[in-house]
């Protein structure tokens, strides 16, 4: 009996995990229903997953000689409840018991049988083996018999499929139609974008349900996503949902090697490059050991999994229709929220429908779509709302008043109408059953309150103390709630908790969600976790936050880096401000691979909660990474050189007071790049000088080196062609001594980027046939494997070269390139210098329109988003040499002295020279004799900076102004005669 109890004891475990009932105790073994007393409509699907939870658990036990067997069978039975005083038993008898014990006589050790009967009803879940008929004693026909062999993904529309009978859908009947419009257009290939908006408790997610439940029952598949009301604290929750979904993963379940060879199957199909496989499956949580993912640009990375996304729907056979559901949109945390917008922009053309549901206020991209098409859900009316209370009280006079009272009050709101209803059900006012009440007393008996907070307050105010206490925490741990955290946090026993918990599902407070292996509950609607929340004293909620917070750390070490915004989430309503700026931290670093701008949100975070932290070692570094990132991730989001000076001085003073010499030095060059963006690019070589001085005073050659490198990019910024020529190639020589972690922070190949860069300054010099074959060598390597901006470099300075041969063929084919790469990276920073060069490529070939067009649009943009601002002053003179090509000299002066203002400014000598240049002949072809004076003085200022640059590739429009100048005054000297 000393090794039968423990199994006995998980077995019951297991009944009541899934809400079934013990009924009957046979000395090595128990009995079981599902169903009742408590009905549930997926009872056969409850009682397959506590026969395999069983199994499970006493695998777990790891006693070779213990093993079970079940069988389950689904019918009618004759049930009974057996009073014994104080407590219930309870009794089922019939042919239907007797074949669920004969099929448990018939399985082998360790499995489990279940019959047809209970495999029609349970598939959608369940994964079976087929045994043929099989004869049964006591029966006088063979009956077909299935081994159970696990589970099988079950849809978030499960969330209806379980706990309350369902009211029919009423009032919807023009919804559901439009919905069914859309689907036939979607399947002839015009696939549509729908959007269902309402108020919360309308009813959008029903009306979703019914449809998708619609779609199934034709054939049609549907893949599902819930965003949870803490959506953004999670971010890419809903979209790794997704994804598991459509590739049909049990992450939990399943090991991950067949996790990873279920998207490898799913990949094979699909028109897509080998090396998006290992990106794809880090992001969904399946990284590969021995194939681990390309360190890439997070643009780059995010970029491709956009791009996989849209490739996922174009792929599809056009002969089956898709739906695509995602529930509850206005949670959507913003790195979601992109790759519902690739979805969008997917379904373009296809046979798939992306459906989606939010409350009304929200506003996203997607809606300006003219493929999208938006279904505003009304509130019902008086007699719609009257039909669903008759469904659920009944036609007894006596509710007449009540029902007119309960119309007003929920003005049309069907889930206000349910939680009113609820609320005087579970009241005890009532007698009879649902759809046969009748009212016990008076109308004025009944104190129903005023607001759907109130009728929720005062259901959970009617709680025993252990179901309020197992809310209270369900509350603070979100809108889906872990059965094991419930268990850590609430200080319940197991018996106590289970009934808790049975409570509330009977209730209707919390019901399960499928799979139901996940031991997942949820609240039945946000209003109710809501209300529960702000019931709880501050002190209570940062007690529960911080308990929370200590279950999922302890529970679930699984996949940390996707909990631990989850977890800052809790830490800092905990008022444990340190562990929330850990949390975010860690967040930041994971999110960063593929999101830089959620990764630069959660950094700000981080130095938030800790700017009034008392200072100590963990906080002064956090503070200092904190600044630092935000400094390193500015660049590429648009941060200004005065709001990145706070964070640049605050990292570099906590750095010093550290003695940390490696930050110090790398804060300085991340600050230097900042400062090139609409700043001083001598600013950016002097930062950079300063950093390479202070890691040359230590050891540490990987430093040294990178600063080396990036040394190179600041000197060629400036316009210092022949010193950032030497510095790549010291570099270059070198790379090999830059270590892992540098290579990291860089977050690209060093190699690659000195290669671009050196064939970049090589054009730039005016050595074209030295810089070909390097450009050419960069081109030759797999995009997928290269950060998209290094790229494009080889284009960008083929553009520029073509640009001085005359050769329109070069600087076409290079340009769209450079646009096409650039527009599929998604990069702020790329798209202005590809735009920039597609306007250049106009200029060689003739096409001035389309060239001011170009360029003006890249500077828009640039000025804009504030990114590639280092680049304005090259747009201005290019977009002024246009204007004076085109004939108009008035708007090509006023933006060549712009961009003159503006490289004096940046000290950026490259294109001052060009605007110099361009300003030189416009003021010598003017004909007055002032003005061509001052053309000849902006030629030699030209002349002067082409030799102090050497960037000789400007020389002969340099000379050719120099004729001008010759000709000007020859003409002047003819006149004099």
């Amino acid at each position: 009996m000393r090794r039968l109890q423990p199994v006995l004891d998980l077995m019951n475990e297991a009944v009541h995990r899934y809400g079934g009932v013990v009924n009957k105790a046979q000395g090595d073994g128990v009995m079981a229903m599902f169903g009742a007393p408590q009905p549930h409509e997926d009872h056969a699907v409850r009682g397959c997953l506590a026969a395999l939870a069983m199994q499970d658990d006493v695998k777990r036990l790891h006693d070779v000689d213990l093993q079970i067997r079940v069988g389950v069978h689904t019918g009618e039975v004759v049930f009974q409840a057996i009073e014994h005083g104080i407590y219930q038993t309870y009794d089922a008898a019939g042919a239907n018991v007797h074949l669920a014990s004969r099929l448990e006589h018939l399985a082998e050790p360790g499995t489990i049988l279940v019959s047809r009967e209970t495999y029609a009803v349970a598939k959608q879940f369940v994964e079976v083996e087929a045994l043929g008929e099989q004869a049964i004693r006591g029966l006088a026909a063979p009956v077909e018999v299935l081994r159970l062999r696990g589970l099988q993904h079950a849809p978030s529309s499960g969330v209806f499929r379980t706990g309350r009978r369902l009211s029919p859908l009423t009032g919807r009947a023009d919804e559901f139609a439009t919905l069914t419009a859309e689907l036939e257009n979607t399947r002839k290939g015009d696939g549509r974008v729908i959007g269902v908006v309402g108020e919360a408790g309308i009813g959008k997610s029903r009306l979703c349900f019914e449809f998708a439940e619609s779609c199934r029952s034709k054939g049609i598949r549907v893949f599902e996503a819930r965003v949870l009301a803490h959506g953004r604290a999670t971010p890419f929750q809903p979209v790794l949902a997704l994804l598991r979904d459509i590739f049909g993963l049990r992450i939990k379940e399943e090991p991950p090697d067949v996790s990873r060879r279920r998207v490898f199957d799913r990949l094979a199909a699909m028109p897509v490059s080998d090396h998006l496989a290992p990106v794809l499956l880090e992001f969904l949580g399946l990284a590969d050991p021995h194939r681990p993912a390309p360190k890439l640009d997070p643009k780059a990375r995010k970029a491709q999994l956009l791009d996989f996304v849209g490739e996922l729907v174009r792929a599809a056979p056009r002969d089956n229709v898709t739906v695509v559901l995602i529930d509850d949109l206005h949670w959507i945390d913003p790195a979601s929220e992109e790759f519902v917008e690739a979805l969008a922009d997917a379904v373009v053309g296809t046979t798939t429908m992306l459906l989606v549901n939010f409350r009304a206020g929200l506003t996203a991209p997607l809606m300006q779509r003219s493929h999208y098409r938006q279904i505003n859900m009304a509130p019902l009316g008086p007699a719609e709302a009257q039909s669903i209370l008759r469904d659920h009280f009944g036609t007894d006079p006596s509710l007449a008043l009540l029902s007119r009272n309960i119309v007003e009050r929920a003005h049309g709101n069907p889930f206000f109408l349910e939680e009113l209803m609820s609320a005087l059900v579970e009241r005890g006012d009532f007698e009879g059953e649902k759809g046969a009440y009748r009212l016990k007393g008076g109308i004025d008996t009944i104190p129903l309150p005023t607001t759907v907070q109130a009728v929720v307050a005062a259901r959970i105010d009617r709680l025993d103390e252990h179901a309020k206490r197992a809310l209270e925490v369900a509350s603070v741990a979100g809108r889906e709630i872990s059965l094991p955290v419930l268990d850590a946090v609430a200080g319940l026993a197991k018996p106590e908790l289970l009934e808790a918990v049975g409570h509330l599902r009977r209730a209707e407070l919390l019901y399960d969600v499928p799979p139901f292996e996940q031991r997942l509950i949820a609240f039945r609607h946000p209003l109710i976790q809501e209300v529960a929340y702000l019931s709880l004293l501050h002190e209570r909620r940062r007690e529960l936050h911080a308990a929370v917070a200590q279950a999922i750390e302890k529970l679930f070490k699984d996949r940390a880096e996707e909990r631990a915004s989850l977890l800052a989430y809790h830490w800092e309503h905990a008022g444990e401000h340190l562990k929330a700026a850990q949390q975010h931290m860690r967040a930041a670093v994971w999110v960063g691979a593929n999101d830089p701008s959620q990764a630069l949100r959660s950094w700000k975070k981080v130095r938030e909660l800790l700017m009034h932290q008392p200072p100590s070692q963990m906080t002064d570094y956090l503070k200092m990474m904190a600044c630092g990132q935000i400094v390193n991730f500015g660049w590429r989001e648009g941060v200004s050189a005065a709001d990145a000076q706070v964070y640049f001085e605050e990292a570099r003073g906590l750095a010093l007071a550290m003695g940390d010499l490696r930050a110090n030095t790398l804060i300085h060059a991340a600050y230097g790049r900042i400062l090139a963006n609409g700043g001083s690019a001598d600013e950016y070589v002097q930062r950079v000088l300063e950093a390479k001085a202070l890691a040359d005073t230590g050891t540490d050659t990987s430093v040294q080196v990178t600063l080396k490198a990036i040394l190179c990019h600041a000197l060629r910024l400036s316009g210092r062609m022949s010193q950032a020529l030497q510095m790549n190639m010291e570099a270059a020589a070198r790379a090999s001594e830059i270590v892992k972690s540098d290579r990291e922070t860089l977050g690209f190949d060093v190699e690659i980027w000195l290669t671009a860069m050196r064939g970049q300054t090589l054009v730039m010099l005016g050595r074209g046939s030295e810089a070909r074959p390097l450009l050419d060598r960069v081109l030759q390597l797999d995009g997928s494997q290269v950060d998209a901006i290094h790229y494009v470099i080889p284009s960008l300075a083929y553009v520029d070269l073509a640009w001085s041969e005359g050769d329109v063929g070069l600087a076409q084919h290079h340009a769209d390139r450079a646009f096409a790469l650039a527009v599929k990276s998604g990069n702020p920073y790329l798209r202005v210098y590809a735009q920039a060069s597609r306007g250049l490529s106009h200029l060689v070939a003739g096409r001035i329109t389309s060239s001011i067009e170009d360029l003006s649009a890249a500077l828009d943009f640039a000025r804009t988003r504030k990114a590639g601002l280092e680049n304005e002053a090259r747009i201005l003179a290019d977009l002024a040499n246009a204007y004076r090509l085109k004939g108009d000299a008035a708007a090509a002066l006023s933006a060549v002295n712009e961009a003159i203002a503006v490289a004096v400014k940046r000290h950026a000598r490259i294109p001052e020279c060009l605007a110099r240049s361009v300003r030189a002949d416009l003021l010598l072809r003017s004909g007055r004799g002032d003005e061509a004076e001052e053309g000849a003085k902006e030629l030699d200022r030209a002349t002067a900076l082409l030799h102090e640059t050497g960037a000789m590739i400007f020389a002969p429009f340099v000379g050719g102004a120099g004729k001008t100048v010759k000709a000007s005054r020859s003409s002047n000297e003819a006149n004099n005669i």
